[in-house]
């Protein structure tokens, strides 16, 4: 998915599973001239400790009200709420996502990381399972 950001300011991106969880947030910062414009893309999906998960974007912040953003050239309001039934969000989840509200990502419960190196990602998912099992 591409994300377009027109104008200066910073927006918040909240990235939920079906079950409406927050699995990842970014903030993205755009500055330079009032015409400036960004784009950047993301992956829908990620692995997690439990295994891979399918994600709907959710704006849930802007800084500057004259900013625009878009998620493949759609409001993002628009593009959430197909994007939550496609991945089997409740319609309570796709709902309250479209109006630009989700969760605060709860912490541990976020993506593994992923190295390239097989063996290194199977070190780094044991040592998330310990970890979580210490809780």
């Amino acid at each position: 998915m591409e994300i377009t950001i027109a104008g200066e300011g910073a927006v918040v991106i909240r990235f939920i599973d079906k079950s409406g969880q927050t699995l990842l947030e970014e903030r993205i910062a755009v500055s330079g001239s009032p015409t400036v414009q960004a784009i950047r893309v993301v992956d829908l999906s990620l692995n997690t400790t439990g295994g891979r998960a399918l994600l709907a974007p959710v704006l849930m912040q802007q800084s500057n009200a004259e900013q625009r953003v878009t998620f493949d050239r759609e409001t993002p309001s628009r593009f959430t709420r197909a994007r939550c039934k496609k991945i089997g969000c409740s319609a309570k989840v796709t709902q309250s996502a479209a109006r630009g509200k989700a969760p605060a990502p709860v912490k541990g419960q976020g993506p593994a990381g992923t190295t390239g190196d097989a063996r290194l990602d199977r070190v780094i998912r044991s040592a998330a399972r310990e970890d979580s099992r210490r809780r």
